[in-house]
Formats: C-alpha cells, sequence, structure tokens
C-alpha cells in the first residue's frame, strides 16, 4: 500500500501530472479570454506542457505566467497578423465559393493548399516563440523550415488536430463531449501530447550555440 502513493510511483506520477494538466488547462483558458492574449497563452502552455515532457516539473503557476510574460509582446504581434490572415483567406474562400468556373475551382484548390501550409505553420510557430529566442521574421521562417523539414512530425501533428476537429463536426452530442473535456483538460492534454514531438524536433536545434543554424539563434 505504501508502495502505491509513493510519489516514484509511476501511477502517483501519473495522476500528480494529470492535476497540473488540469491547472494549467483552466489558467490557459482563463487567459484567453481577453482574446487579443490568446497568442501569449499559447505559448505560455506549450512553454510549461515542454518542460513538464522533459520532466523537469516546472510549478505550474508560476511557470504558465514566466512564459506568457516572456513571450507575450512577439506572440500577440503574431497573433494578431494570424488573425488578419485568417480573415482574409476565410474572405478569399468566400468569393470563390460563390463563383463557377473552371479557373476559381483550380483557384480554390490552391488555396486549399496554401491553408493547409499555413495552418501547419501555426502549429510550431507559436511553440518556436515559447522556446528560442528569434524575431518574429526568423520565427515565422523557422516554423516553415520545420513545417517542410520534419515532414512526418508534421503529418502526424496535422492528423492529431484534424481528428480533433473531424470529431466535433460529426453530431452535436460528440461536439459538447469534447467542448466538456476541453474546458477541464482537453487543450493542455493536446499541447502535452504535441510537445512530445516538438521534444524530439527541438532537440536537433539545442546541444550547442554555435552548432545551431543561424536562423536557429
Amino acid at each position: 500500500m505504501n508502495r502505491l502513493f509513493n510519489l516514484d510511483n509511476p501511477f502517483m506520477q501519473f495522476l500528480n501530472n494529470m492535476a497540473d494538466l488540469i491547472i494549467l488547462n483552466i489558467i490557459f483558458l482563463i487567459s484567453c479570454i481577453p482574446l487579443i492574449t490568446i497568442g501569449a497563452s499559447i505559448s505560455a502552455l506549450h512553454y510549461v506542457c515542454l518542460k513538464m515532457v522533459r520532466g523537469e516539473s516546472p510549478y505550474v503557476w508560476a511557470g504558465f505566467f514566466k512564459g506568457f510574460r516572456e513571450s507575450f509582446r512577439q506572440s500577440t504581434v503574431i497573433w494578431l497578423f494570424s488573425a488578419a490572415v485568417i480573415a482574409l483567406l476565410g474572405l478569399d474562400y468566400a468569393i470563390l465559393n460563390a463563383a463557377e468556373s473552371t479557373l476559381f475551382s483550380v483557384m480554390k484548390v490552391a488555396l486549399g493548399v496554401v491553408c493547409a501550409l499555413l495552418s501547419c505553420m501555426f502549429i510550431y510557430i507559436f511553440p518556436i516563440v515559447s522556446h528560442f529566442r528569434c524575431t518574429n521574421r526568423q520565427a515565422v521562417k523557422n516554423a516553415l523550415l520545420m513545417t517542410i523539414g520534419h515532414l512526418p512530425y508534421t503529418l502526424l501533428l496535422a492528423a492529431m488536430y484534424g481528428l480533433i476537429f473531424f470529431l466535433c463536426t460529426i453530431s452535436v452530442k460528440l461536439l459538447a463531449m469534447i467542448l466538456m473535456i476541453s474546458v477541464i483538460c482537453g487543450f493542455s492534454v493536446t499541447a502535452f501530447t504535441a510537445c512530445i514531438i516538438f521534444d524530439r524536433i527541438f532537440k536537433k536545434y539545442e546541444p550547442e550555440q554555435e552548432a545551431i543554424p543561424e536562423y536557429y539563434e
């Protein structure tokens, strides 16, 4: 019985991590309420989750706001820019969808490819900002390079997020269930799972500062 409640026991470690993820999820949701802070909140979420993946066991509250504070300005700029791009692409799609011609159909396919690429870059960019010191331009460039350079991981991440989105469209009951889980721990668990992949990618650029390519400085 004593071994069961030993803090070094894998089961107790799992419970401890789940408790941290639930707390992290609540902090994340609250910090997203102003909307303009969503970018910084996503960065802070991945900042804490990556540390958890690496066994660094950060204090969730302090770790989140450390990541939030350090990346606030950069993440907010990137978030506002991303929101503007999403709005523009949505408008383009609405215009192309309303038109009926072969040319517009081809343009719609091209727009879909662009949207897919930008969506994958969006998955990478906030974890990059939370982990590497770089300018906005370098962050966008790094997101593109990692998206293409680590294509198998990119497809795995895209499949994970795509599956969640697909499940939300199946039925109202399933959507309500996913929303309920999201409020409890959905965002943090998803970010934690993604950070298992980001950990493998980021380690390739970390060992020695001089060994890191210029665009990762």
